[in-house]
């Protein structure tokens, strides 16, 4: 009887695992609950299974790029606007960053049937720009962050991958750790 359990068990923790390392790969998917969840597989299924299987493969490197890049430009801009108020924008932005906001908010109002970005300038800036604004004004992040190198170094490696995800790509997985790593970072450094 012992040995039956002990058998039971070790079975139990090998699907389990087996279970995992499914799911981790795309090939199994927990179960459902919400609504829209189960809707986007029903609309997927006539989808290749090699694009759903990527899809679900990106969720994690989104997610994770979502989060990096957010909490940047919220850091940037609770920082700046402590400094010199809501508009420092106006004050603190290069020449090249302010034509790129008039543009793309030109651009929004001829296209008013879509939802358009967060109304804070810094959102409608490129990812690349936010190192050049914390470089640009390091005085009001030096006390925060370990140093220019360190700024840069991660968000333009993370620009790399953001430019794999925006441009619907697969991630490879080595670099989904480093931008995992990278958020873990700057959530570790600014607290």
């Amino acid at each position: 009887m012992k040995g039956d359990l002990r058998d039971f068990v070790f079975r139990g923790f090998l699907a389990v695992h087996s279970c995992q390392d499914m799911q981790s790969q795309g090939l199994l998917h927990r179960p459902l609950s919400p609504v829209s969840q189960r809707h986007d597989i029903d609309l997927l299924a006539p989808v290749q299974e090699s694009v759903r299987n990527a899809a679900l493969q990106m969720q994690r490197a989104y997610l994770l790029l979502f989060t990096l890049e957010n909490i940047v430009r919220e850091l940037i801009s609770s920082r700046l606007e402590e400094a010199d108020g809501t508009d420092w924008f106006e004050k603190r932005a290069t020449n090249q960053m302010k034509t790129k906001l008039s543009d793309r908010r030109q651009k929004e109002q001829r296209d008013l049937w879509h939802t358009g970005r967060n109304k804070q300038p810094i959102y409608y800036l490129d990812f690349g720009d936010l190192s050049k604004i914390i470089v640009n004004n390091w005085s009001e992040f030096e006390d925060l962050l370990p140093g220019q190198p360190w700024v840069q170094a991660r968000l333009d490696e993370a620009e790399k991958s953001r430019n794999v995800i925006a441009h619907t790509n697969v991630l490879a997985a080595e670099e989904v750790d480093r931008l995992e790593m990278y958020l873990t970072d700057w959530i570790k450094q600014i607290g």
